[in-house]
């Protein structure tokens, strides 16, 4: 372990270092090599020579890099680093709500991990998991975070020079809460709060009051996004059909009000204004019209342009001018595909990303977001999204980022291969799908979870030779060079590959043998029936692990549920084929022509297929009247 002594402007990160000290594998010594530290200007400089090391810095997380990158050199003779940053403020926005709470620790884990890339804002989404005193049901049972832990975060990322930020929901986004009967004069639909209503305000008030107090920063987002129905259930029964820009404009004003008397300032989602523009309600439509007295009255807030589907930088630069016409400030959010099923896409996060951080850079943007949602349960672990982070944090300090310049850094700052990593995107990026995955085909997950006997997606999918794939992907990932902490992950990843391989095409072959009446071949699939059976026990426990080392154990009973599913309908098809095989009963499931999967979206050359769980396992109702 090295000894090092650091003098010189060390008020900002002296607390940091200490933190971070048995990361990066030292310890403050008064007897260390020494290490001058300097603030000043706005680039990174690390110089290491024979006779002085010296870090000079703008902000705190970017000397943290310096320090980061010094040491991973510490044997050269000599190093030198110089870094302009690109961004005043760059950063994560982890979501907290779609069931993965991550614990304290595994926050703070992450902004160790973010202040090293030299990364300086997290934003925590937080639908209804942070407390609300004076709403007891408001994120009952969903792993919410307390004030004292919310502080603790805020504490952390302070030392380590990253601002953390609340990211809540005053508009829509609010199904969990509003299920529950305090919120029933206050909801508009099902999960949008009714507007103008006063009970809403109340309960706006001390929501805002409690997600803000915890932290320093007087920032805080208030999301108002994707509200589509705005304005059309208890609403448009009490008002009759109102301007739902008027509509909008007007919440966000009472909204304002609560938060002006807190001294806050104000980031919401821009795409509401968009969509009430446009004749689709699509967010990017060219056509959109925001009538001039509209912008008008807007209330002063930051407008933040979420985009994480093109793969063009004209595009961006001409969403971004028309985000200008809003005459508001503007923050640009991307995205790291945490959200596309089972595993990340990374051929769509790295293509987005690249564009659209390029247009930014160029267009002046200066606060950037890098969103991780969970959609549909959070299946996906954190810790795949390691090397987009990376990719984040080095459009900061470069103006253009190689596959080369990310690798190298992705191995000096977080140890790890962004080889490894990348196999993780060929989960979904299959035979079939377009390169980079651009329409977010979801095959890894939807294989896991469709029925054996009814197969869905069967023969959409029996195009194309995925067994070959994935056996040649888990063969990969057995080969792969990874680190340490990072092993269970990818354990679990091979494990999840063995299944597909065997899974693909299982439920084209039952039928096959069915159809033809072979109840010689069908027999020995029931010896494939079964290694499918013992893979999914080893990956449902193998998750389970993951999550609860990384959150709190509310929400992991959804995807226990989904594994139970899983092993239960096997044993189901092996009683069904039992029957058939012995006593001639007919299996009507597999008899049933099997049709090319049609919806819920469109299905364009290059795209396999993507969906909800829901919408994978049966076309019956899950849960509904």
């Amino acid at each position: 372990m090295k000894a090092l002594h650091f003098t010189g402007d060390l008020t900002l990160i002296e607390k940091g270092v200490k933190l971070l000290s048995n990361k990066l594998n030292f310890t403050w010594a008064s007897d260390g090599t020494m290490i001058q530290v300097r603030q000043q200007g706005t680039d990174l400089i690390v110089s290491k020579s024979e006779d002085e090391i010296k870090i000079v810095f703008d902000k705190p997380a970017h000397f943290f890099r310096g320090l980061t990158l010094l040491l991973k050199h510490w044997d050269d003779p000599s190093y030198e680093l110089h870094e302009t940053p690109h961004f005043d403020l760059i950063g994560p926005m982890v979501d907290t709500s779609r069931n993965a709470v991550p614990t304290i620790e595994k926050i703070k884990e992450l902004l160790e991990t973010c202040s090293t890339m030299g990364l300086n804002q997290f934003m925590l989404y937080m639908e209804d998991t942070y407390e609300i005193p004076e709403y007891p049901y408001f994120g009952y049972m969903r792993g919410r975070y307390t004030y004292e832990q919310l502080k603790e975060l805020d504490d952390y990322g302070f030392a380590l020079g990253i601002e953390v930020i609340p990211s809540i929901q005053v508009l829509g986004h609010l199904k969990n809460p509003l299920k529950w009967n305090f919120a029933r004069e206050m909801k508009d639909t099902e999960d949008i709060l009714l507007v103008d209503e006063p009970k809403t305000y109340a309960f706006l008030e001390k929501a805002i009051q409690a997600a803000s107090k915890p932290f320093r920063t007087k920032k805080i987002h208030i999301g108002m996004d994707e509200a589509h129905t705005l304005g059309l259930g208890r609403y448009l029964q009490k008002n009759g059909f109102t301007n739902r820009f008027d509509i909008m404009n007007r919440h966000l004003a009472k909204v304002l009000e609560i938060t002006n008397q807190l001294d806050l300032e104000v980031e919401m989602w821009s795409d509401m204004y968009f969509r009430l523009g446009s004749k689709t309600g699509d967010y990017y439509d060219p056509e959109f019209d925001i009538p001039k007295e509209v912008v008008a009255n807007i209330p002063d807030v930051k407008m933040v342009y979420w985009d994480y589907y093109h793969h063009n930088e004209a595009e961006y630069h001409h969403l971004l001018e028309s985000h200008k016409l809003l005459e508001k400030p503007i923050v640009f959010a991307g995205g790291i595909w945490t959200w596309n099923g089972i595993a990340p896409n990374y051929g769509k996060s790295i293509a987005s990303t690249q564009a659209a951080l390029n247009a930014c850079k160029k267009q002046g943007i200066q606060s950037i977001y890098a969103t991780l949602w969970g959609d549909d349960g959070a299946e996906t672990p954190l810790d795949s999204a390691l090397l987009g982070l990376q990719l984040f944090a080095e459009h900061q300090f470069n103006e253009e980022v190689s596959d080369e310049l990310l690798a190298q850094r992705f191995n000096e700052i977080q140890n790890e291969e962004m080889a490894a990593f990348l196999l993780l995107d060929l989960f979904d990026q299959t035979p079939g799908v377009a390169p980079n995955n651009p329409d977010a085909s979801a095959v890894s997950k939807i294989i896991l979870y469709q029925d054996l006997l009814l197969g869905l997606y069967d023969e959409t999918i029996s195009h194309f030779d995925l067994t070959t794939h994935y056996t040649e992907l888990a063969k990969q990932l057995k080969q792969a060079h990874y680190s340490e902490k990072i092993s269970p992950m990818f354990h679990h990843y091979t494990l999840l590959a063995d299944l597909l391989a065997i899974k693909a095409d299982l439920g084209n072959q039952l039928q096959k043998a069915y159809l033809a009446q072979d109840k010689e071949e069908m027999t020995r699939q029931l010896k494939t029936i079964a290694r499918a059976k013992e893979l999914v026990e080893e990956l449902r426990l193998s998750h389970r692990q993951l999550w609860f080392e990384a959150n709190k154990p509310f929400g992991w009973e959804i995807l226990d549920i989904r594994y139970g599913g899983i092993l239960s309908r096997i044993d189901t098809t092996v009683w069904r084929i039992t029957e058939w095989l012995t006593d001639n009963d007919p299996i009507e499931e597999l008899a049933e022509m099997k049709r090319p999967f049609d919806g819920p979206y469109l299905m364009p050359e290059g795209m396999i297929g993507r969906n909800l769980y829901h919408g994978i396992i049966s076309p019956s109702k899950l849960s509904d009247v």
